[in-house]
């Protein structure tokens, strides 16, 4: 049986299942994130993370780039490289 993570999307008032271990891109068609490049350079997935940072794999160093450059200090994430290792988590983008 696959184990399914919960993303909490807040300005959505939605909750999404997704498998653990799935990059946060598999979002896409299931909530209305936008994932333009799907690369981290353009910022269109750009979210909050509200709670369950811990359940989060650590930014990847394209994402690092990105956040240090466009979004320093906080709790925020580029989706499309982010993982969820399992659990849940609470964005607002």
């Amino acid at each position: 049986m696959i184990e399914m993570a919960k993303v909490h999307i807040k300005n959505e008032n939605k909750t999404v299942e997704i498998p653990d271990g799935s990059n946060l891109v598999d979002l896409e068609g299931k909530s209305n994130v936008i994932f333009a490049c799907k690369v981290g350079a353009c910022g269109a997935c750009i979210a909050t993370i509200v709670s369950g940072a811990e359940n989060l794999e650590p930014p990847t160093e394209t994402e690092k780039v990105y956040l240090d450059s466009f979004a320093p200090g906080g709790s925020k994430r580029l989706l499309c490289q982010t993982v969820i290792k399992k659990g849940e988590v609470t964005i607002e983008y």
